[in-house]
Parts: structure tokens; sequence; C-alpha cells
């Protein structure tokens, strides 16, 4: 299971666009996490929908294509149509001071725009902290946890988080072609929860 990251945006709405694609290319990514609080998502996701196909045209196209297509023209129009549907595994982050968290197996990732609106408990009971507030990607561990963050999406880089068969986390910072430009590895043993009262 993957979760893709994307930091705040901005003005980069076309970086935007191309870092979405990129991770609905990718069959394991379950979600994408939005970290911006810019409504830059909401506007390209907009677009988007509007250039894709809309029900009735997808199925004149597909009247049409069944009866005097190829299979790949066929193929293609099925490939608009899953693009389109894989848009649901992209989300923002709920207005602050509310956080994201999700369970991979054992593991908490919290995520936030400001990192500097959690508390000790946040902290202490997340593995992986994921926060958008930055002014360049970055990876650090701190004992048990780990803070992630894809930096501002004009500098070019997002974020892959990976649970592995084995248990362990692949932390991944990606170029907006794929490319891992830095990776870690977070191990089981890493993933502790602390409960303070």
């Amino acid at each position: 299971m993957r979760i893709g990251v994307i930091g705040q945006a901005g003005k980069a709405k076309n970086e935007l666009r191309t870092a979405v694609e990129l991770f609905l290319a990718d069959p394991e990514i379950k979600q994408v996490l939005y970290l911006g609080m810019d409504g830059a998502l909401e506007r390209v996701v907009s677009e988007w929908s509007n250039e894709s196909l809309r029900e009735d045209d997808f199925l004149v196209r597909g009247a049409t294509l069944a009866c005097e297509g190829s299979a790949d023209a066929i193929e293609a129009l099925l490939g608009e149509d899953r693009s389109v549907q894989r848009l649901s595994v992209v989300r923002r982050l709920p207005d602050p001071p509310a956080r994201a968290i999700e369970m991979l197996e054992k593991w908490i990732v919290l995520a936030v725009h400001d990192k500097a609106i959690l508390d000790e408990d946040d902290v202490a009971n997340a593995h992986l902290i994921v926060y958008g507030k930055a002014n360049e990607a970055d990876f650090k561990r701190f004992g048990p946890r780990a803070f992630l963050t894809p930096g501002p999406l004009s500098k070019g880089k997002v974020g892959r988080i990976t649970l592995r068969s084995d248990g362990h986390l692949d932390i991944d910072l990606l170029d907006l072609l794929g490319n891992a430009v830095l990776h870690e590895e977070v191990s089981p043993s890493a993933a502790k929860v602390v409960i303070t009262s």
C-alpha cells in the first residue's frame, strides 16, 4: 500500500496536475494527500473533471467505438474513464487545527499543513508526521519518530510512503518524473505508541 503526499502548490497549477497524474498512474497508491491550504487542488480537480468525459459523451463515444472502433481505441476510452474514477483517491487536509490520521497496519501517519499546531500528544502517538508548510523537501528522524515534508511543489518534489510486505515503511522523495531523490527505510521496531495523560 502506498500514500502519495503533495506540498502546497500555490501558483504551480501545472506541477500540481503532473504530481496528481504521477500518483494516479501507480496502481499501488491508495490515497494522495494534498498538504496545502490554498484551494489549488479543488481548482485543478474541477478543471480536470470539466475536461474529462461526461456520462453522455462516454456513452456516445462508447457506442460508436463498439461498432466502428479498434480495440486500442476502446481501451483508450476505458482508460480515460478509469483515470477520472481514480481522482476519488485524491484528498486535501481538513482545515486547521484538524489533522488527518492514516493507519498503515501498525503505523500511525499524522498529516498536517503546519507542524507548529501539533502538541506533545500528537507527536508522541504518531510514527510518521507528514507536513506541508516548509521551504524545502526534508526527511528527519527523531528517535522512533520521523518527519517528512515534500516542501512547496514549486521546488519539484513530492513524497511517497510505502508499506512493504515485511512491515517496513519506505519513505521516498520523488521528482515530478517519479525518480527517487531520497530514499529512507523505517523499521517496525520504531513503531511504538506512547500513551500520555
